[in-house]
């Protein structure tokens, strides 16, 4: 079936497991995201689709951050202008930006309960 090698079909990568030093990056980057929006419970399924795109794209970033440090110099100097990735990281960047607005810059305090109720549940378990 040669027709299927594009890899439209193909699963989705998904982003590096915890066992990965990369990936455990990403773990704790996820966890202090939805703590700062009043955890797990105080999401909505879009804000955590959102966290989820930005964390993407903030290992993309990370990833053209690390090229472009190995890089001798961001200057092609024989048509002298940058190189494009460092236009597409500027457009990375501007969309992570743009996406830890749209989740909300300022944290958020979990929802806590009053003591009547804390009392109230306690007793029950």
């Amino acid at each position: 079936m040669n027709y299927l090698r594009s890899g439209l079909y193909a699963k989705p990568p998904a982003l590096p497991g915890p066992e990965t030093e990369i990936g455990l990056i990403l773990v704790e980057r996820r966890a202090s995201l939805i703590a700062d929006l009043g955890g797990i419970e105080a999401c909505t399924t879009a804000q955590l689709g959102l966290v989820e795109l930005a964390l993407r794209t903030w290992c993309l970033l990370d990833a053209a951050d690390a090229f472009l440090l190995s890089l001798p110099s961001i200057v092609d100097k024989r048509h002298r202008r940058v190189w494009q990735v460092v236009r597409d990281r500027s457009a990375m960047a501007t969309q992570l930006q743009s996406l830890l607005r749209d989740l909300g810059l300022e944290r958020r305090a979990k929802p806590v309960l009053d003591l009547q109720s804390y009392i109230a549940a306690r007793d029950r378990d």
